[in-house]
């Protein structure tokens, strides 16, 4: 039995956390304005956040309502080709200047997963092959970045913005999503190219094994966790380049933040703070953020269903716990200084479900945790809805 030291007095506070993700979906502080444009994935970190926890405790009214809101997001496309979304109700404009109310990828993955959480069999309203045509679009097909994806199709229908390893894992969560896989190939008629993206992929990994979205730059542990799990989607077999896998893991063990107060005592380096122990970074020579507790740890147990034995759980999990959980507000913040927000939040408690699906800790709250498919970054609970209730 492993009992997290002090655990009784760091419990994990289940009553602030749904409270606070309560308040999120009906107001958030006028410092977080700006994010109305993401207002799909505030929803999303709201609604899996609340079913991590098993509180999300909605009626079926409720369920009938949100849902409403969510499809409310829907862009309608004058040519009938593409159904898409868009991120916010902000950017829903007048019919005459519609060709700038872009279609967009991140919206429509957020506004199927939020459909999932949501109970909404999003498949009797929703043609896939409308949607898949639209993602396929987004792809690009030449060039340097051939196989990766952009974020918005212009006005004209062509893909527009920056390639990035996070579109390239969001364009292949909605094909899941669609269970455009599950088709034969013959009727996969809007399918994008598979072998184009895992290889864009694959070209993104670097010498110590992490991944970054240009080549030659820096790897970066968010975009590691996006190129893993794209692979994963695509159901790449890793046993194929066992080297890479294994430089891969090391590279992820060692963003875990574990420095000895005694080789760092008297000495200034300005990387070092004593509290991040047990925390993970982004990359070399970063400071510890609740957020990459989990794109690091999620890494590994997509690469290997034991990899999260390589870190130290015991400590992870005590850094959430202890020094970035609001214990005021509820949710969970940045470092430890910083405000609770929702992405942080739902990614800290996905980290403590995960840690807690390989062994318990026995600590306060530990028992209302639910199981998290590591892959699309849900619950269990809606993975299974998925599986069972969503019949193109």
């Amino acid at each position: 039995m492993n009992i997290i030291e002090d655990g009784g007095k760091n419990p994990l506070l289940i009553e602030k956390h749904e409270k606070y993700f309560r308040l999120c979906m009906q107001s958030l502080p006028s410092k977080a304005q700006s994010e109305d444009s993401n207002r799909l994935s505030l929803i999303y970190f709201c609604l899996h956040g609340l079913g991590i926890l098993g509180k999300l405790n909605l009626t079926d009214d409720e369920k009938k309502a949100y849902a409403t809101h969510v499809y409310a997001h829907q862009i309608i496309d004058p040519s009938g080709q593409f159904e898409s979304f868009r991120s916010s109700q902000t950017f829903q404009l007048a019919v005459e200047k519609g060709n700038y109310d872009l279609p967009n990828l991140s919206a429509t993955f957020f506004a199927l997963i939020n459909l999932l959480a949501l109970e909404s069999d999003y498949s009797a309203k929703l043609d896939r092959h409308k949607i898949m045509n639209f993602v396929s679009k987004c792809q690009v097909t030449e060039g340097p970045n051939k196989g990766a994806f952009k974020p918005v199709l212009d006005k004209d229908g062509y893909p527009f913005g920056e390639v990035d390893l996070r579109h390239c894992y969001i364009a292949a969560s909605i094909r899941k999503l669609c269970k455009y896989d599950e088709l034969p190939v013959c009727d996969r008629i809007n399918d994008f190219n598979e072998q184009d993206l895992a290889s864009f992929v694959l070209e993104r990994v670097n010498f110590n094994g992490g991944l970054s979205s240009n080549k030659f730059t820096e790897s970066h542990s968010g975009l590691t966790f996006c190129g893993i799990a794209t692979l994963r989607l695509l159901e790449y077999d890793f046993t194929k380049n066992i080297q890479w896998v294994e430089t891969t893991k090391k590279w992820l063990v060692h963003r875990q933040i574990d420095y000895s107060s005694p080789v760092y005592k008297g000495q200034s380096y300005s990387y070092w703070m004593e509290e991040d122990n047990g925390s993970f970074n982004g990359r070399e020579n970063k400071f510890g953020d609740t957020c990459y507790s989990w794109w690091c740890s999620a890494s590994l147990k997509v690469l290997d269903p034991n990899g999260l034995q390589l870190i130290n759980m015991e400590k992870a999990i005590g850094y959430l716990l202890r020094k970035t959980q609001s214990p005021l507000l509820g949710g969970f913040g940045k470092d430890s200084e910083s405000f609770p927000d929702p992405f942080h939040s739902f990614l800290g408690l996905s980290c403590l479900s995960l840690y807690k699906s390989c062994e318990k800790y026995n600590y306060e709250g530990e028992e209302n945790l639910q199981e998290m498919d590591e892959t699309l970054v849900i619950t269990k609970k809606s993975r299974e809805f998925l599986n069972s209730h969503i019949q193109f």
